[in-house]
């Protein structure tokens, strides 16, 4: 697929920012800059700063959506992706994983301890880094580290709500609500934090809204690529996420449908192909597809009621089709 331009539109402004709030010295910034791709274990440079950027790149977008200039939203992006990147430090720890972005995760090389460390000072260093955002009026910085704590809130309840529909058979609609904290929260936050760079708080509830929206659908494409993604794309076997036992959209939705799946699910070994069958059979392929278009669909329609300019709404089109599509 072609570039999408919001991803890369802000990228280097965005990489730069993050570099610069993570520059320094200590033992603490050391176990940081590892899972954020700017250093190796032993202190020589690491792969750099990896992954799609997109709720930084959203901030950023959403700023000059609305007139705003991008410079005023990089402090507020650069925050937002430090919270992005605590939580994916304590999910690793949480869900036992070893890899991100195909490097060991923190834990795995620090041990736990450390990188509950790691992560508890990249939240920190988020919420300072809004805060000492002097780019932006007094005024402005309060507001944007208020939604930023809102929104990182909201996603712990979703991480909470998360773990406690492991080991039982939770429907579509306990999953949604959980997406929409864990996922949706912060994409709303983006948008919102971009408004408050332009110095714009009328649409600020909509731009939330529509977050929310967007990471519903985030989402659950992500689930879809980790049952039914190609392995030469994602680097994973199919049914990936139901060998790890992860419940996700397509397991709640075949639950709902077929609760003797629950037993099949936790057999050790798992017979995955049966697995799949019994999945495709209650419809839950189609459904996570037919869901993803729904949110699309309820995004475009959110977006297109924006203030936005028109180049922004033709971007921000391009990004809701590659989210949809996407296949890794």
């Amino acid at each position: 697929m072609a570039e999408v331009e919001i991803l890369s539109r802000y990228r280097a402004g965005i990489v730069s920012a993050l570099a610069g709030a993570l520059g320094g010295e200590g033992e603490l910034l050391r176990l940081i800059r590892y899972p954020m791709g700017l250093e190796e274990p032993d202190g020589t440079p690491g792969p750099g700063i990896g992954g799609k950027l997109l709720r930084p790149s959203l901030v950023c977008f959403s700023c000059e959506a609305l007139g705003g200039e991008v410079e005023a939203a990089l402090p507020l992006a650069a925050a937002l992706e430090l919270v992005h990147n605590f939580s994916l430090i304590h999910d690793d720890i949480q869900d036992k994983d070893e890899l991100r972005r195909g490097r060991p995760t923190a834990w795995k090389v620090y041990g736990v301890e450390q990188a509950i460390n790691a992560g508890d000072g990249l939240l920190v260093l988020a919420l300072r880094r809004a805060l000492d955002a002097e780019v932006l009026p007094g005024t402005r910085r309060l507001a944007a580290l208020g939604a930023l704590l809102c929104a990182t809130y909201r996603m712990i309840e979703g991480q909470v709500l998360d773990l406690s529909l492991e080991g039982r058979a939770a429907g579509a609609e306990e999953y949604l609500e959980m997406a929409r904290k864990k996922t949706g929260a912060l994409l709303g936050c983006a948008l919102e934090l971009g408004a408050i760079a332009a110095g714009e708080d009328g649409p600020r509830d909509r731009l939330r809204g529509l977050g929310e929206v967007l990471g519903l659908a985030f989402q659950i494409r992500d689930d879809w690529i980790g049952i039914w993604g190609d392995p030469g794309k994602t680097g994973k076997p199919v049914g990936s996420d139901l060998l790890r036992r992860k419940r996700s959209f397509p397991v709640a939705f075949a639950l709902e449908r077929d609760p003797g799946l629950a037993e099949l699910l936790s057999r050790d070994p798992l017979p995955l192909e049966e697995a799949l069958a019994r999945l495709e059979a209650a419809g839950a392929k189609g459904a996570a597809e037919e869901e993803v278009r729904r949110y699309v669909r309820e995004a475009d329609r959110i977006a297109a009621e924006l203030p936005w300019e028109p180049w922004a709404k033709i971007a921000f089109g391009e990004l809701l089709s590659f989210l949809a599509d996407r296949e890794a």
